[in-house]
């Protein structure tokens, strides 16, 4: 009995390793819009669709060297069946001025 204990506790564990290695659900989410709002100098993005992570990325353009960098807003994750939330950056907060902006995503 103890043997067969033992057994079943290694299959166990083998198949935790195996679970381990599987990949993860897939999100995705679509109708995502980007936009640069120059007179606040923010970028932002938004999705409409689907389920998952994004966030904001943006050409910001500054005086200094680097001239021209990407900045990033936070992660925002949309749930199912609810408009997604918005993921901004500030260029102001970045000492540069936001240019343009697209949606990443992980």
């Amino acid at each position: 009995m103890r043997r067969f204990a033992q057994i079943l506790a290694a299959a166990a564990g083998g198949a935790v390793v195996l679970a381990g290695l599987a990949a993860p659900a897939h999100a995705e989410v679509w109708n995502c819009f980007s936009s640069v709002n120059t007179t606040t100098n923010v970028a932002g993005a938004f999705c409409a669709s689907g389920f998952g992570s994004y966030r904001v990325a943006a050409t910001c353009n500054s005086a200094h060297y680097p001239y021209t960098r990407t900045v990033v807003g936070p992660w925002v994750t949309k749930v199912s069946g609810q408009s997604g939330p918005a993921s901004t950056v500030s260029g102001d907060s970045q000492g540069c001025h936001v240019v343009k902006a697209w949606t990443q995503f992980p």
